[in-house]
């Protein structure tokens, strides 16, 4: 009995360990998460004590969409990204279709299409057995 109870002990020990750590690591990943956020414009608008509308009536902006394409990685714009997947994707499609010998793994009407194991396999499921 007395090594049961050490055993239980250790084992409660052991998990409140491992589940305290576990906690820790959420708090600490919670407050990273908090400290990188990046702050919103209201936010922004309200250290600088003037609320959101109020800048848009001062500088006379309107709510008029905005025409200029957005650039994004690699200088490319939205248009552009979506043209070469496109692109991308179009001739991946016709490479496949063509059956061209860079898509193709082996020669046409070769058999190796598995290991010499998996050949020999399939081999001895097609022919009967024999005893030797």
């Amino acid at each position: 009995m007395k090594d049961i109870g050490f055993g239980l002990g250790m084992t409660a020990a052991g998990m409140g360990t491992v589940f305290a750590m576990l906690l820790l690591l959420m708090i600490i990943v919670s407050l990273m998460g908090r400290m990188d956020r990046q702050p919103s414009s209201a936010e922004n608008a309200g250290r600088d004590g003037l609320a959101g509308a109020d800048l848009d009536a001062m500088s006379g902006i309107d709510d008029a969409p905005d025409t200029a394409p957005r650039v994004l990685a690699d200088g490319l714009t939205e248009d552009q990204i979506a043209a070469v997947s496109v692109a991308v994707l179009l001739h991946a499609e016709i490479r496949r279709q063509q059956a061209a010998p860079a898509m193709r793994t082996h020669q046409p009407g070769s058999h190796i299409f598995a290991s010499r194991w998996v050949a020999n396999g399939r081999g001895l499921q097609t022919q009967p057995w024999r005893r030797s």
